[in-house]
């Protein structure tokens, strides 16, 4: 049976299920297990696979799932519709990704990967990345922007809190692979502070 076959014997229910989840998917990019308001659509697609993945190859797109992370990731085979992160996003991005790393080897497998918005600032600083913090306002709006991505979730507190405590998602991974991480980690290394890097970030704020 196609995938429109089975898609045609979906109940009316199971049509909205599938509009909605298809919709999510085009707009964050990802469906984590783990996070609450993507469990019930990550479930539904992981059961339909074969119908999701039919439908999008329609248009160019590549359905992957991810099991070992229980993470289901769309992707664009022609790079179109795809978001691009400035310079100060990708490097918030690294410093997620490496709290991620951290955090994770001390936890077993059914906890979360939480860290704190001090834990953030304390990273950046440590990378000696610029001589004083980003504005409370561009990491607010940043962290925002990764939570529309389902890469992160406010656990506790408030977005502009220093003790806000978020959740870390897999999903994280996938943005910045290990050899990005590699790359960029060398960038930094080799800019450090200098007057180049300070000037691109500044011209974000």
């Amino acid at each position: 049976m196609s995938w429109y076959q089975q898609y045609e014997e979906f109940t009316n229910k199971e049509k909205e299920t599938f509009r909605e989840a298809a919709n999510l998917l085009l707009r964050q990019t990802f469906l984590v297990s783990e996070r609450e308001a993507d469990r019930p659509y990550y479930r539904f697609v992981e059961r339909y696979l074969e119908v999701f993945t039919g439908y999008f190859l329609l248009s160019g797109w590549d359905l992957m799932h991810i099991k070992r992370l229980a993470v289901i990731q769309l992707y664009n085979r022609y790079e179109k519709n795809r978001y691009n992160f400035t310079l100060q996003e990708t490097i918030f991005l690294f410093i997620l990704r490496l709290l991620y790393e951290e955090k994770q080897r001390d936890l077993r497998l059914t906890q979360q990967v939480l860290v704190s918005g001090r834990d953030i600032q304390e990273k950046y600083m440590a990378l000696q990345i610029r001589n004083r913090l980003p504005a409370q306002e561009d990491m607010q709006r940043i962290l925002r922007l990764f939570n529309r991505f389902s890469l992160l979730d406010l656990k506790r507190g408030h977005w502009k809190e220093t003790d806000a405590v978020y959740v870390l998602y897999p999903s994280l991974t996938l943005v910045l692979d290990i050899t990005g991480m590699e790359n960029l980690a060398q960038w930094i290394a080799e800019q450090g502070v200098k007057e180049g890097l300070e000037d691109e970030i500044s011209d974000q704020d």
